[in-house]
């Protein structure tokens, strides 16, 4: 009970004289002033990484949102590649092995050319892309195609919009590039395998653009196209179909359903949402670790500026610890008081940052807006990034990094000064006071 008694007041007893020293006189103005400024240096490095982690998560939120949207939850084919003959009895199937299946929709994609007929003056746009046969209305239950189709005078148009042709939906960047706009007749040329070879000869096929589709993502409305199923048989001359697509009524179980199908229809392969764009969703987390670990380094800097700081304090204070020393106070508590006060100066600059990071990552908008209106420009083009304002998801794990890091480099800063407090001789320290 004594020596818990006794450990409890050298505790008081340090955080005491530390907090006293921080506090500081008018003497000392000077090592206050470079108190202040390791404060601030850490609040403004808790408050960049929180702003940036929170941007960075809105883009990851908004953007898995919008993949799930548009991609199919899952996507079920054959092992090899084959072509799946009865796709309404595969469909059966899986329905009745998997209750959480919500939509299904068989599709064939083919890797084509698109042409613009030539001109009077001889000349011709030609562009590879995707080009997708779906059925339409059972494809309107697995992803947002049928909403997302629009042209530029806000109508919307759709696969079966002109019944008198054979037609394709044009993702609208390109549409863009390709030049062709509602009612734009393009040509589709692909490779078709010749019977009894392994040579293919090109296959073409006159269509009109129906519609264009405006996904949000740059894969999408760059590369792909849609047709109906029959036009894309018709096209490729396959008499089954590539795959079929289904939707969840919870895509994050879309890897659980997907093992469940793979292991009583050992024949099909089930590829998830995440699967199909697993390199972009990699990319995007390392992204965040490697900004994550460069704005660390403005919390680095502060933490260099907290060790100068202790080694004025260490230097200023040469005669107190001397004293200190004397009067039977022990290298360990002279230790612990250093490393406490550059503590209360790390955790202020944390908690300030704390609050501020949060404040601005919820009012960035905001902020943002005040920012292009005072400098006249626009910082968030939505034309650019898709979305009409900056995506913000505060992630407390986010934020919980963020401050043991803080502290931790805080930590870290304050061992060498405390060590050099803890190693003076009393005698030195008061020899020439």
């Amino acid at each position: 009970m004594h020596t818990h008694c006794r450990k409890t007041y050298y505790v008081r007893f340090e955080a005491f004289i530390a907090s006293r020293y921080l506090r500081g006189k008018r003497k000392s103005r000077f090592v206050s002033l470079i108190t202040l400024i390791s404060v601030a240096g850490v609040s403004v490095g808790v408050m960049a990484l929180i702003v940036v982690m929170s941007v960075m998560t809105g883009f990851d939120n908004e953007l898995r949102a919008t993949i799930i949207g548009n991609r199919a939850h899952l996507t079920v084919m054959e092992w090899d590649r084959d072509e799946i003959a009865e796709p309404e009895a595969v469909e059966a199937r899986i329905r009745a092995l998997c209750p959480e299946v919500q939509g299904a929709s068989p599709f064939i994609e083919v890797l084509s050319l698109l042409k613009t007929l030539r001109g009077a003056d001889g000349s011709q746009t030609v562009e590879f892309a995707y080009v997708v046969g779906v059925d339409p209305e059972k494809a309107s239950g697995v992803t947002l195609l049928a909403e997302n189709l629009t042209d530029a005078n806000g109508r919307t148009h759709g696969i079966g919009a002109l019944p008198d042709y054979k037609e394709i939906v044009l993702g609208y960047v390109l549409g863009s590039k390709l030049g062709a706009y509602l009612d734009t007749p393009l040509i589709i040329v692909t490779p078709q395998m010749k019977s009894g070879t392994y040579m293919t000869h090109p296959t073409e096929m006159l269509v009109k653009v129906s519609g264009l589709s405006q996904a949000q993502m740059h894969e999408f409305d760059t590369v792909y196209g849609f047709i109906t199923l029959e036009t894309a048989k018709k096209l490729t001359g396959k008499e089954g179909v590539d795959g079929i697509q289904l939707r969840l009524n919870d895509p994050f179980k879309a890897k659980e359903i997907s093992e469940r199908i793979e292991a009583h229809m050992p024949e099909y392969t089930a590829v998830t949402w995440y699967e199909s764009q697993q390199a972009f969703f990699d990319a995007l987390k390392e992204e965040k670790v490697v900004m994550f670990i460069i704005l660390l380094f403005i919390i680095l800097v502060a933490a260099f500026n907290i060790t100068s700081t202790l080694i004025m304090v260490v230097m200023e204070k040469r005669r107190d610890i001397g004293i200190l020393r004397t009067i039977g106070v022990s290298s360990g508590s002279v230790l612990r008081l250093f490393v406490l006060e550059g503590l209360y100066i790390g955790l202020s600059g944390t908690f300030v940052g704390l609050i501020l990071g949060i404040v601005l990552a919820h009012n960035l908008n905001g902020v943002a807006s005040f920012i292009a209106w005072m400098m006249g420009v626009d910082l968030f083009n939505s034309q650019i990034y898709y979305f009409d304002r900056i995506p913000v998801a505060i992630q407390w794990m986010d934020v919980a990094w963020v401050t043991v890091c803080a502290v931790f480099l805080t930590f870290l800063s304050t061992i060498y000064p405390a060590w050099s407090a803890s190693r003076l001789d009393p005698v030195d320290a008061l020899r020439y006071e």
